[in-house]
């Protein structure tokens, strides 16, 4: 049922009036056409306003300060009284909301370092009333994953739950108009719960929703047109794309060359400048894959080169004030994750270079020191550091005695982003795979395996194939 607008004020639904779509309706009170025909609950939460406003000012609802002020100011409100006000919303639903918006703690595994876990969640909370119809099934999927975590239980009605709901997100994101910055910010937010939710339920798809958002807002991101809070949203963004295209040997969408590297990322910690590296490593990879002329094969190790040298005298750079503002333990966990994300580049640059069999023990030795960087930091702190999947993985595939494999694949759960399981399951057999490939095949290279970590094994395409997601 939608809220009957007042005598003269504009009747368009939220979604509509966000979508600068028409809004049909038989009557004030029933479903518009569009919401009708994606089965969404058509609302109009947003203040209404009187008739007659220019239509450049409408316009600009999105992009304008006064709309972030609206939005923090309408968030002073207590989420869960908020919530209240929306019509249609079934107990379960605000249940899972107050989850996402409510708890800080239920944001643990997506940030690292706790202290930032109410930060994420403002992140979450502040644009959710002015775009609450566009939004609204990305966070119940996002919710619908975090839920799991908590509990460590789910069930195939939870499992549809979150997949129905991404799948609305899709469609909404599909069709959202990326005109201005705001709605680029809109976008990344949307994209953003989006892609965790599809990690951290199914694993499948997260690199095309991270290809699509990261593609339409470019020329903003690039031209430094946002919030500096997006780029804690690109970050992942760009890392989750990263780490398939490093798999699969594709070119990323986006290079992102950070605005203030002497920043603590809520995701990447001090590693933002190192994504660049990434990016350039993903390019050659591509090239290498895709080129057999002797001169062109010589540039591109001549840049592996130059990458290299680069990487060796990487040094995060820290905020002023970082020893004093981050304890013992978060000073720790952030340089380890540093750390190993420049001995894993190291061991890439390596590994396009020298196939197994070749150069190994200079593999190992990178391997063995990002194991034992992730091992002593965990120990001392009595917390594995967070966000490594990539550089552990990386590391984890160089590995040949029996026992120390043993050992990795119990080391998994703790490493490979705990906010998805499928994926750490996945990452388990991936490694099994890929080690009796490597110990069978001579000069062997895991970038040319059959076999392909993560969100893209057969296990997984297989049990969810009737789910994926296309952008």
């Amino acid at each position: 049922m939608v809220n009957a607008p007042t005598r003269g004020a504009r009747s368009a639904c939220d979604r509509c009036y966000q979508l600068k779509e028409r809004c049909d309706r038989a009557s004030p009170t029933s479903r518009c056409e569009r919401c009708s025909r994606l089965d969404q609950t058509c609302v109009i939460v947003r203040p209404v306003r009187p008739a007659g406003r220019s239509r450049t000012r409408l316009r600009s609802n999105i992009s304008s300060n006064s709309t972030r002020s609206a939005s923090r100011a309408q968030c002073k409100e207590p989420i869960d009284a908020w919530l209240q006000k929306i019509p249609d919303l079934s107990t379960e639903e605000r249940e899972l909301l107050m989850l996402l918006l409510g708890d800080s703690k239920s944001l643990q595994y997506p940030v690292v370092s706790p202290r930032f876990q109410h930060a994420e969640q403002e992140s979450f909370s502040g644009p959710l009333p002015a775009a609450w119809p566009v939004l609204k099934d990305a966070y119940l999927a996002y919710a619908g994953v975090l839920r799991s975590l908590q509990s460590g239980l789910t069930t195939d009605t939870d499992d549809a739950s979150k997949l129905r709901h991404a799948s609305a997100a899709m469609v909404a994101l599909r069709s959202l108009p990326i005109t201005n910055p705001k709605e680029a910010e809109l976008c990344l937010t949307l994209g953003f719960a989006l892609a965790l939710s599809v990690y951290g339920a199914i694993g499948v798809g997260v690199s095309d929703i991270c290809h699509y958002c990261l593609s339409v807002t470019r020329p903003f991101i690039e031209a430094a047109a946002l919030d500096p809070e997006m780029e804690h949203r690109v970050s992942v963004l760009v890392l989750l794309e990263t780490m398939e295209c490093m798999v699969h040997r594709r070119k990323p969408t986006l290079r992102m060359q950070p605005r203030a590297p002497a920043v603590v990322d809520r995701h990447l910690g001090l590693c933002l400048s190192l994504l660049p590296e990434y990016h350039d490593l993903c390019v050659i990879s591509h090239s290498l894959a895709n080129s057999s002329d002797a001169s062109r094969l010589g540039v591109l190790y001549q840049q592996l080169q130059g990458i290299q040298a680069r990487v060796e005298k990487w040094q995060p750079s820290q905020p002023e004030g970082f020893l004093r503002e981050f304890s013992t333990a978060e000073v720790l966990h952030l340089l380890a994750q540093a750390r190993v994300y420049r001995l894993a580049a190291l061991l890439i640059v390596h590994r396009l270079q020298h196939k197994s069999g070749d150069e190994d023990s200079q593999a190992d030795i990178w391997s063995r020191e990002v194991m034992m960087e992730l091992e002593l930091t965990q120990r001392f702190s009595e917390q594995p550091v967070r966000f490594v999947a990539l550089p552990f993985i990386v590391a984890a595939v160089e590995v040949k005695d029996p026992a120390e494999r043993v050992k990795v694949l119990q080391h998994v759960d703790q490493y490979v982003d705990q906010l998805t399981p499928v994926v750490q399951k996945a990452t388990s057999t991936f490694l099994t795979r890929v080690w009796y490939e490597r110990d069978i095949v001579p000069n062997y290279s895991w970038f040319d395996s059959v076999h392909k970590p993560c969100v893209v094994l057969d296990s997984i395409e297989a049990t969810f194939s009737g789910h994926l997601f296309t952008i």
